[in-house]
């Protein structure tokens, strides 16, 4: 790196550093999983984890078909994604319902352009049941 570069390499010291010793961890990690045998919940994911699933992948197709693998707003064709219009909460259960289980009509298929652009302009409602 030249000299004169306004950017610095850190030289950080152990107690500095953002990661623990493996042994230090002992008696601080449950060693039972977080989620029982018969669920599908992820003790590390997220919504995005959700997206891998077989069922989403399914129909995300299913969507991206019916709407002739284009974004319904300009008609790209490139980076698709599918949105939903709205997302519903299970107040019993506490959590969303999982990305597939919508209905098709609160599915659409926006480029990632558009996608950005509406969710910077507008917020998904969230509806409580």
């Amino acid at each position: 790196m030249p000299l004169n570069s306004s950017y610095k390499y850190l030289s950080l010291t152990d107690k500095h550093r953002r990661y623990i010793k493996a042994s230090s961890l002992t008696g601080h990690i449950p060693e039972k999983s977080l989620a029982s045998e018969n669920t599908k919940q992820f003790v590390h994911g997220s919504y995005k984890t959700l997206l891998f699933d077989p069922q989403w992948k399914a129909k995300r197709n299913e969507i991206l078909t019916r709407d002739q693998q284009k974004c319904i707003i300009c008609q790209s064709q490139d980076n698709l994604h599918v949105h939903h219009r709205q997302y519903h909460f299970d107040t019993q259960l506490g959590k969303f319902k999982p990305p597939w289980d919508y209905s098709n009509h609160l599915l659409i298929t926006l480029c990632e352009r558009c996608h950005q652009r509406g969710h910077k302009k507008y917020k998904v409602p969230t509806i409580k049941f």
